[in-house]
């Protein structure tokens, strides 16, 4: 599938940077998976990770269906393994990427027909239900308060930790920004604590805080999402 730009250049030699498809989905919840609980926010999930992995699946197949949806991946070309993968939502009037976007709206056997926000109100078997509820609904009060869906919204950036350090988390930003900047789009994102200082070296600030007490879960500590905002640099 054609990309919206060219193939970014800061991305090193050895590496390939394509849409994603629904094939790539147990991939790319891998590459969560292994992002994900080296930070402090699955304090809420099931502790089968066998059952996060197939609820993360059937969830991310939802977003292939959705028009707003589009999504990025970056593959290490030595072993054809998705290493780090982005999910942007786009307002309607951003026109930049849509060249080579495509929904995927075939059905598998007995696959959740719906949107992921029915979906998102059944809590992954043995999850922490309350904890749950109160962190996705921390989120969605947060994406109204700052009216995300007139933005550009970096939904998800995931880079497998073998792989930090290397500029792929730059190559999945860096073109689509400039496109952003070139229509006039300010970008949203709820960042994790450990992504704040990477967002703010691409003109991201922090405009407001989720905090999520840990207690709650036996933990004793509390988790901290900062919502950035990025405006359009004039080009």
């Amino acid at each position: 599938m054609a990309l919206p730009f060219a193939r970014p250049s800061t991305l090193a030699p050895g590496f390939t940077f394509s849409r994603c498809t629904p094939e790539d989905i147990p991939q790319m919840v891998s590459v969560y998976v292994a992002a994900f609980t080296q930070t402090n926010f699955v304090y809420w999930w099931a502790s089968d990770l066998n059952v996060m992995t197939k609820w993360t699946e059937a969830r991310f197949r939802l977003r292939f269906r959705d028009p707003r949806d589009q999504q990025f991946k970056i593959v290490d070309d030595q072993t054809g393994q998705i290493v780090a993968w982005a999910r942007w939502t786009v307002p309607e009037n951003l026109k930049g990427l849509d060249p080579g976007f495509r929904l995927y709206e075939d059905l598998e056997e007995g696959e959740f027909n719906g949107p992921e926000t029915q979906y998102m109100q059944n809590p992954p078997p043995g999850s922490k239900e309350e904890l749950y509820h109160e962190f996705f609904g921390g989120i969605k009060g947060m994406a109204n308060k700052w009216d995300s869906e007139k933005k550009l919204a970096l939904q998800l950036l995931c880079t497998h930790p073998a792989y930090h350090r290397r500029g792929l988390g730059a190559a999945l930003m860096k073109d689509v920004l400039q496109i952003a900047d070139a229509e006039g789009f300010t970008t949203y994102i709820e960042a994790l604590e450990n992504a704040v200082p990477v967002y703010q070296r691409y003109g991201f600030k922090t405009v407001d805080q989720l905090q999520f007490d840990r207690t709650k879960a036996g933990l004793n500590d509390t988790a901290v999402v900062d919502i950035m905002l990025r405006e359009p640099i004039a080009v």
